[in-house]
């Protein structure tokens, strides 16, 4: 029973990732360095493993204008009265050796935009955006290895079926998009960890090779930095050990393959959207019970691009969407092992 304790204690997970995943995978990987000497990614202080997340988030009442040269399609503007997100995430552990841990992680996302009094006739893009689930659903393998006490590496690969499929309709081929994570980290201390890395992916939108820098570090009991830059980076404060606080940035990209069945959008084919977000933020998290622990975020999106392109990987920009600013909140819940299970390990 102890043996199955800690393997679900350590849920160890480092990744250089995109909407919602960034802010989770340090304290994921947090749980090694408590169980053994072999050098990892975590810091002290930092948040409880996870091993489930199901959280929403939602973006009230913001404008988007839309330009297009093509003139089949031509320009538009509207309100979006909400721009809605569900997701579910969760880890488990394939192999737990000293040195080596394989982690399992499956997740899935529904994003979902409602635009204000659309009527017969209105703008292509947002008639068929409107009430459609945008899904994303992934698989991904993470190997992290610890070399020695100082220095460890990481490398992640990971699959996702992004678009507006169905049941009824989904092809793997059509709507699989890939993301590869490479990393490199030395653990100074158990309160330093400094590491480099890149990824191959879509943070940007379009698929490219993104370079990182992992900087975690932890300043004294209260007070501590996370951070994959630039992805993301966080400034914690320890109130307790139940309940943490944290400001700071995230990057955020996605690529949905977009179906039209209808002119003028269908006669296009394979349409890609792409968008980035920077999102400034403060959050709290805060234990219910020992095992449930809640998140609240909240702060401002500004989009950093947003665009429709004319077939999937292409470069030829269809529409160009200018999204104004907003504010936005979100709420977590998720599971980490019970502080008996950590005691007695």
């Amino acid at each position: 029973m102890k043996k199955i304790k800690l393997l679900l204690y350590a849920l160890p997970l480092l990744c250089f990732e995109q909407q919602a995943q960034a802010q989770d995978t340090d304290s994921e990987a947090e749980a090694i360095s408590d169980i053994i000497d072999y050098a990892s990614p975590s810091v002290t202080g930092m948040g409880r493993s996870r091993g489930v997340v199901v959280g929403y988030e939602r973006l009230p009442q913001f404008d988007v204008d839309s330009e297009s040269d093509d003139p089949r399609v031509g320009n538009g503007s509207a309100h979006v009265r909400r721009n809605n997100q569900f997701f579910m995430r969760s880890l488990a552990p394939l192999m737990n050796r000293p040195q080596t841990k394989l982690i399992l992680g499956i997740g899935y996302s529904i994003e979902e935009f409602n635009f204000d009094e659309l009527t017969n006739g209105s703008y292509p893009l947002y008639s068929y955006l409107e009430d459609r689930d945008l899904k994303s659903l992934g698989l991904q393998l993470a190997y992290l290895h610890s070399i020695d006490e100082r220095r460890f590496y990481l490398i992640r690969i990971k699959g996702d079926l992004n678009g507006d499929y169905t049941r009824d309709d989904i092809n793997i081929a059509d709507y699989l998009k890939t993301t590869i994570d490479l990393a490199y980290g030395w653990k100074k201390s158990p309160d330093y960890v400094i590491g480099v890395g890149a990824q191959l992916g879509y943070t940007f939108g379009r698929k490219s090779i993104y370079p990182g820098i992992l900087y975690n570090r932890t300043f004294n009991p209260k007070w501590g930095v996370e951070s994959i830059f630039p992805a993301n980076a966080r400034l914690r404060y320890n109130a307790n050990e139940k309940t943490l606080f944290y400001a700071g940035y995230r990057l955020e990209g996605a690529s949905y393959n977009l179906y039209a069945s209808e002119p003028p959008l269908s006669e296009f084919g394979d349409l890609e959207l792409r968008r980035t977000d920077i999102k400034g933020l403060v959050r709290m998290e805060r234990e219910i019970y020992d095992f449930l622990w809640f998140a609240v975020e909240g702060g401002f999106r500004q989009y950093y691009r947003n665009r429709v392109y004319d077939k999937v990987g292409s470069r030829d920009e269809l529409i160009h969407n200018d999204l104004a600013g907003a504010g936005y909140i979100g709420v977590e819940l998720y599971l980490v092992p019970p502080r008996s299970w950590v005691d007695e390990n």
